[in-house]
């Protein structure tokens, strides 16, 4: 291996750091949501979807985000309710995100290897 190796710049260490935490904590807010049952289902999902719509009606620019909270909200309502779909779907996109913040994380642990 050689010792020159290339720097990876600061922007790229930032959204590989920030894609690695948020996927992270998203993959196991997902699979928490996922878990919940009864009662408890529609009320998290309750809050959850009414705080995603409010954050997509509040700007343009997280319309999208607070789409999939929303959608996230629905899906535990659903999986509450017996259907088993939802909490299928909850515990995939969680195992996803996971995935992903996983990659994301290890990305920037070696780009910031190579800044030393």
């Amino acid at each position: 291996m050689s010792d020159r190796r290339e720097i990876v710049p600061t922007s790229t260490l930032v959204r590989q750091g920030t894609a690695g935490i948020g996927g992270l904590v998203g993959g196991a807010a997902l699979l928490i949501l996922g878990s919940l049952g009864g009662p408890w289902a529609f009320i998290v999902g309750g809050i959850v979807t009414v705080a995603g719509v409010v954050v997509g009606a509040s700007s343009r620019e997280d319309r999208l985000a607070g789409g999939i909270v929303a959608g996230a909200g629905v899906l535990t309502i659903l999986s509450g309710v017996g259907l088993g779909i939802g909490g299928a779907l909850l515990t995939l996109g969680g195992i996803g995100l996971l995935a992903v913040g996983g990659i994301g994380l290890f990305k920037f642990l070696r780009g910031l290897r190579s800044r030393r």
